[in-house]
């Protein structure tokens, strides 16, 4: 059943409805957003969405609260302890905004169908393995269901979109304008295409100079694949610093990587993969605030059709203060 702005909801929503309009907000009010993997990541996410004014949220969540979530989990408590991630965070999320529908499933996202996902208006996956994160996305583009995978790991962050075809509304200022006299400001219909998951971690670079490589895309984009492929030779877990066979290990992947996508082995040296490694089962507040901000901000932008979203990565680093988008292209 659609939902109707009532008088009390433009109140509350005022100054994004000056922003976006009403028929954004109102495609907002009327949005079903699946959130898969409750970490302190989607965390932020959740409530930035939940107080923007989405119609429902489904958290979808099989593991339980341990000790280590409540370090940045803001949205836990040390009496969840055991209790379901999803079940114990919808708790306090619901308070932030009792007019958005919190619900939560809490079977495993690897036993649920493809067809599971395509009821959403957009699907974000938070900390999912990759081989999940590419079957639900194929999932996604059958539907033309919006896609989000995105995860945090110590002091790095990164975010994957994929809206298959994305038509949406830009607001053009004149640019001659007669002095005295105010700029004109036109309405732009606009459209944008996608690539696949598994097609942008396919492509081939050529074998370009670094300095040319680094205009195009991060070392980190390379990073966070490596990172992947450990975890898909390990079982799904991490590796650890004090390991000098994971580190060996995420070497030896860095360099079949590299050469598969014709790209330098020294595009992404020791330092940044040992640093990677270091931290990458953690979770830090300031890092997943920025990373979930940017991706909260994305998906409303998304589901309002006013201005261009993400295409198609962002990859921050904390430790250089840095976000970067990055439009990665399947190979020709």
């Amino acid at each position: 059943m659609e939902h109707t702005i009532t008088e009390d909801e433009a109140a509350l929503y005022d100054r994004q409805i000056r922003l976006w309009g009403l028929e954004a907000q109102h495609r907002m009010r009327n949005a079903s957003i699946l959130i898969a993997g409750m970490r302190a990541l989607s965390n932020e996410v959740c409530k930035n969405i939940i107080l923007a004014g989405v119609g429902s949220i489904t958290i979808l969540e099989h593991e339980s609260v341990i000790e280590e979530d409540l370090g940045a989990q803001f949205l836990l408590r040390q009496e969840d302890i055991g209790r379901n991630r999803g079940e114990a965070a919808a708790e306090k999320a619901r308070l932030l905004n009792p007019r958005v529908k919190v619900i939560v499933d809490q079977e495993d996202i690897a036993q649920k169908p493809d067809s599971y996902f395509t009821q959403f208006n957009i699907v974000c996956l938070t900390g999912c393995s990759p081989e999940q994160s590419i079957r639900i996305d194929n999932a996604c583009r059958e539907s033309k269901t919006g896609l989000y995978a995105a995860g945090v790991h110590g002091f790095f962050g990164y975010i994957f979109c994929d809206l298959t075809h994305h038509e949406y509304r830009e607001d053009v200022q004149e640019t001659s304008v007669e002095k005295g006299k105010e700029p004109e400001i036109t309405i732009a219909h606009r459209s944008q295409d996608y690539d696949s998951l598994s097609s942008t971690l396919e492509t081939c670079w050529g074998y370009p100079k670094p300095k040319v490589l680094k205009r195009k895309v991060s070392p980190l984009f390379f990073a966070i694949q490596i990172l992947w492929l450990f975890q898909l030779a390990n079982g799904g877990r991490l590796p650890l610093a004090s390991s000098q066979d994971d580190i060996e290990a995420l070497l030896k992947l860095r360099d079949e990587r590299l050469k598969s996508a014709q790209v330098d082995s020294a595009f992404v040296d020791d330092d940044l993969l040992q640093t990677l490694a270091g931290t990458a089962s953690a979770e830090i507040a300031p890092v997943c605030a920025i990373v979930g901000g940017f991706l909260a901000q994305d998906i409303l932008k998304t589901l309002s059709g006013k201005d261009a979203p993400l295409l198609n990565y962002f990859l921050y680093s904390g430790l250089e203060g840095t976000g970067l988008v990055h439009h990665v292209q399947k190979s020709a």
